[in-house]
């Protein structure tokens, strides 16, 4: 099976024209593959389980395994056994841990604190690394990136808030749009905003290795990418580029527009709510950030916008960005989403589904209105039609006890009779006793 970026590879070159017979010889893949590749719907493939990753303390499990069978049940101690056969733990080879072990050795007796002072005022400083300033040809390469700016106020709630920033390479042209998640959704979103406002689609986008993007990378430095959001990037149209580690100079040009919205924008702010906050900026950008000429162009970002070139963004546009998560009703009918609780058909009840509320087979069970608080539900008669109302704690009660009365006498007895007075008669030894 293809990996996931060969698939998007091999498509993205056919989306540029390159033939299948071209690809086959460039990928050393059969033609079969190829074209079974471009012609798949997406580039997802099926589901199937997760493959345990490897452990370094797999190669000495039998060793373990022997040594508690022998008796040894201190972690301390075993660890301190396949240390010695050669167990790569955590420790580094040219820190201030590995200097503290060598003078504890030789009578040391202070704390590790005062070791790591040592060698931090004594490390040598990095020499400072000169780059070439990279620049793209229009409609080359965009750079996404994210800022956080604090927190927010959102439908009662407080949350963190962050801000995207889309920035065009040729043009410098910028998009920045507020949000209170990063999770793929809302991020796919924003750039759905951004390419609706810039007009169009770039060939290449450079991300820093966010998780909404970036997975994980393996050994070899290849990259590992979120599935949904390669999907997008071959729905869209575009090449996903991740930076390497450590080097936020590769994609300086979003940097500092990040820093332009925190020195410009967002100094002495004042907005009501997240809608208001977007409104401002997006006035920002019209009036203020694209208007502007650029320090490094010395020209206007939407006057070399129209130069751009950008791709068509309409099939962007399509792409679905449902929240899809899965959840379990309950037995009284109802399923938590974000902290307030929907109904759902009393058929349905403690059976699997999502939302918008649709069983496994993907049939719609019923519709309701976000809630935007906290602990609210939003209940529809209609799902409770058919069950009997339930009856009150006092009618069962009442209605057990009837029936243990009924079937054994002998365990009650007679209540006394208690003589009932007026409270006129209280009121007349109250006084007796006062005088």
């Amino acid at each position: 099976m293809l990996a996931l970026e060969e698939r998007f590879m091999i498509r993205d070159l056919y989306r540029k024209g390159v033939s299948i017979s071209e690809i086959a010889r460039r990928t050393g893949r059969d033609r079969k593959t190829i074209r079974q590749t471009v012609q798949a719907p997406d580039i997802l493939p099926p589901q199937k389980s997760r493959q345990p990753k490897a452990r370094k303390i797999d190669l000495y499990v039998s060793y373990l395994e022997q040594r508690m069978a022998e008796g040894v049940l201190n972690a301390r101690k075993l660890y301190g056994e396949i240390l010695a056969q050669g167990y790569p733990g955590k420790e580094s080879q040219l820190n201030a841990r590995k200097l503290y072990g060598e003078i504890l050795a030789q009578g040391y007796p202070g704390k590790e604190s005062q070791v790591r002072e040592f060698v931090h005022d004594r490390r040598p400083e990095r020499p400072p690394e000169a780059c070439v300033r990279f620049e793209t040809a229009p409609g080359e390469q965009g750079q996404v990136d994210w800022g956080h700016f604090g927190f927010i106020t959102h439908h009662g709630r407080t949350c963190r808030l962050y801000g995207f920033v889309m920035t065009l390479g040729w043009s410098r042209a910028s998009y920045l749009r507020f949000t209170v998640s990063l999770d793929s959704t809302w991020f796919i979103r924003c750039h759905l905003h951004a390419f609706a406002y810039l007009g169009g689609v770039p060939k290449r986008l450079l991300y820093d290795n966010l998780k909404s993007v970036v997975l994980w990378r393996d050994a070899e430095e290849v990259v590992h990418w979120n599935p949904r959001f390669l999907d997008f990037a071959d729905v869209a149209g575009f090449s996903p580029q991740a930076c390497k580690p450590y080097r936020p100079q590769t994609k300086g040009k979003v940097e500092n527009g990040v820093k332009y919205v925190r020195g410009n924008f967002w100094p002495g702010l004042h907005f009501q709510d997240l809608d208001d906050l977007n409104n401002q900026a997006l006035a920002w950008l019209n009036t203020t950030a694209n208007p502007r000429v650029h320090g490094t162009t010395g020209e206007v970002p939407f006057s070399r916008l129209r130069a751009e070139g950008l791709q068509d963004a309409s099939k962007a546009l399509t792409y679905d960005t449902s929240v899809l998560t899965s959840r379990r009703s309950s037995k009284d009918c109802v399923i938590s989403y974000e902290g307030n609780l929907y109904s759902v058909p009393a058929a349905y009840a403690r059976e699997a589904g999502e939302l918008v509320i649709c069983s496994e087979v993907g049939e719609v069970l019923a519709r309701h209105r976000v809630l935007l608080g906290r602990g609210e539900r939003s209940v529809q008669a209609e799902h409770y039609r058919g069950l009997a109302p339930p009856a009150s704690r006092v009618e069962k009660a009442s209605a057990s006890q009837q029936t243990e009365r009924l079937a054994d006498p002998s365990l009650f007895w007679e209540a006394p009779v208690v003589e009932v007075r007026p409270l006129a008669v209280y009121d007349q030894l109250l006084w007796e006793v006062s005088s």
